[in-house]
């Protein structure tokens, strides 16, 4: 996969344990809006940012849960929870994981009833249990390590059930790219190289399509 990757002759990366701190600060910095949203918006942009990213999701996972036997959502770095709690309001019981303590004590503040949270990585995280879906909704870019990327994006299909759905927040274009010390995107290709030996068919690209943000979901299905 390196013959396809950059960034080498960029800027030097932060590493992972550096890019967990930055966003640790930032979470604590910052609004609930901003904390985990795009820079370059201001709050009441960055809150219909939020809201489109969720009518996007919600058009993939298609809600199919009852009260007696909600499917069981990954809001995989979930930041302070805004998604884990949308999704919880929407008749989903979801767990909420992210590397920043500060995040996940705040969401832990405003949890709405189906929803937990736990501090922990992509990669490390191990309930006694599988998802329905497991959503990454504009985390994967900020793992700048490749042995990391590739260990998260494992590990989150390893925790996604037969027939359940792996949805990743990331750019479509070919290869990686380095947008900053950071942001490194990664296209389909990359992802499919991943997910398909495992069991995974693609089923294409959704963008976001808002205020020129190239970002957009990548949706698996676990068919094997």
């Amino acid at each position: 996969m390196s013959d396809q990757h950059p960034h080498e002759a960029l800027p030097a990366l932060l590493a992972q344990d550096e890019v967990v701190s930055y966003w640790d600060r930032r979470h604590e910095s910052l609004d609930e809006f901003l904390s985990g949203g795009d820079v370059s918006f201001g709050y009441h942009a960055n809150e219909a940012f939020y809201a489109t990213r969720l009518g996007r999701l919600l058009d993939i996972l298609q809600p199919t849960s009852v009260p007696l036997a909600p499917d069981r959502v990954l809001d995989a770095g979930c930041g302070k929870g805004w998604f884990t709690r949308a999704l919880a309001r929407c008749g989903y019981r979801v767990d909420g994981i992210d590397s920043s303590p500060h995040a996940i004590a705040e969401a832990a503040r405003e949890a709405v009833g189906l929803d937990t949270y736990e501090v922990a990585t992509l990669h490390e995280w191990a309930p006694p249990h599988l998802y329905d879906a497991v959503v990454a909704i504009d985390v994967l870019f900020h793992v700048t390590q490749d042995d990391v990327w590739l260990a998260s994006v494992h590990n989150l299909a390893a925790l996604t059930r037969l027939d359940g759905l792996l949805v990743i927040a990331d750019h479509d274009h070919p290869g990686a790219h380095v947008w900053g010390q950071y942001q490194i995107t990664r296209g389909s290709g990359l992802y499919r190289e991943q997910l398909e030996p495992l069991g995974f068919e693609y089923r294409g690209f959704s963008p976001y399509r808002f205020r020129g943000n190239k970002g957009g979901f990548h949706t698996f299905e676990r068919t094997s």
